[in-house]
């Protein structure tokens, strides 16, 4: 089950487009997520970060009736983000993940109110988007896989959580707890990223 914790400006934007979910309740939920939305290039765009990695996904130009079903648009990206991110071989490994995530994903809770920490990771993300949409990229990105290719650029940026001894990268810290749902011969056959890719690429 995923806890939704959203920010009073996402919030007011899920209300208007009509969002209801069961609100949360202590203990509820094991994935935690947070939400926020911010505006760029006169467009709505919404940072949603996972707690324990500070992982970010990037949604541009959603449409009303995408907030009203946020949690079922939360999913999908979840689900399809870890695919991409894992790229596990198809068949076995990768529809293994697959399931496994979907089943962390089966249902949602909400509730109002960010941690300072993430929310502070939260205003890094921004300023970092905002500094590549404005000046190196020019534009937003325009489909699912320019999005997800921009959160590569913002998840590959070191980060660190209050009482963590070292720094971290998002994108490796996500990776290793999605390989670690696998069953352990499966995930142990994927060390990291670069090492499959060259593997793949011998055959």
């Amino acid at each position: 089950m995923i806890h939704l914790h959203i920010s009073k400006t996402f919030g007011d934007d899920l209300a208007k487009a009509g969002f209801t979910l069961p609100s949360s309740k202590d203990g509820q939920a094991t994935w935690h997520w947070y939400a926020h939305r911010i505006t760029l290039l006169r467009k709505k765009c919404i940072i949603v970060m996972e707690e324990a990695s500070r992982y970010a996904l990037v949604f541009v130009g959603l449409k009303k009736n995408d907030f009203a079903r946020f949690d079922k648009v939360l999913t999908s990206r979840i689900v399809a983000e870890a695919s991409w991110l894992c790229d596990l071989p198809h068949p076995g490994p990768n529809e293994q993940l697959i399931e496994v995530v979907e089943r962390k994903c089966s249902s949602t809770v909400w509730s109002q109110g960010l941690d300072r920490s993430v929310q502070s990771h939260i205003r890094q993300v921004t300023d970092e988007m905002e500094y590549l949409v404005k000046y190196r990229l020019g534009r937003l990105p325009e489909s699912a896989e320019e999005e997800y290719a921009l959160g590569q650029v913002l998840n590959d940026t070191l980060r660190k959580r209050g009482g963590d001894k070292d720094y971290f990268y998002p994108q490796k810290k996500w990776r290793a707890s999605l390989l670690a749902l696998l069953p352990q011969q499966t995930g142990a056959k994927v060390v990291n990223l670069a090492d499959f890719r060259k593997g793949r690429g011998c055959d």
